[in-house]
């Protein structure tokens, strides 16, 4: 058991300044960043105070967050208008894929759209595959074309104009 440290007070934290990713890894906010680098701050000894070298650090650190934030932001942006590009250049053709519950689906791609930032085309028998489940792209069928002919004329003569010469 352990022994209380006279002096003190135990306290409870009540707001989080961490996120943990899918992976264990646990990222901070710059809020959070700057919010713990205030407390440390007002917690220093006044006759020790942090190093200024140390604090520059720490707002470089904060600045370099942001600046990752701020590119992964504009970076998804591109990637998902990349993918709207790349859907609408499936109008028309045929496409096999896998539905959102996971049952095969065959169409012809009729429209794209955006849901929850994933690209879903939507195809001519109603149903929609996201964009990351096509499996197989099949050119569209084109009709052949007859040729519309039109009539020719002959070309027009040009009468011969015969030089004028002048009796010498």
């Amino acid at each position: 058991m352990p022994t209380p440290i006279t002096g003190f007070t135990a306290t409870t934290p009540t707001n989080s300044t961490t996120t943990t990713t899918s992976g264990g890894v646990t990222s901070m906010t710059s809020a959070g960043f700057l919010k713990v680098m205030l407390a440390q701050l007002a917690q220093q000894d006044p006759l020790n105070p942090t190093d200024s070298n140390q604090m520059l650090t720490q707002m470089s650190q904060i600045s370099n967050l942001q600046s990752n934030q701020q590119m992964t932001s504009s970076l998804q942006g591109l990637t998902l208008q990349q993918s709207i590009g790349a859907g609408s250049n499936l109008i028309g053709k045929t496409v096999d894929g896998v539905d959102a519950g996971g049952n095969a689906t065959k169409g012809v791609v009729s429209s794209v759209k955006v849901v929850n930032k994933e690209v879903q085309l939507e195809l001519d028998n109603g149903s929609e595959i996201p964009l990351a489940n096509v499996i197989q792209i099949t050119p569209a069928v084109v009709a052949a074309v007859k040729p519309v002919t039109t009539p020719t004329t002959p070309p027009l003569l040009s009468p011969v104009i015969a030089p004028i010469t002048t009796p010498s």
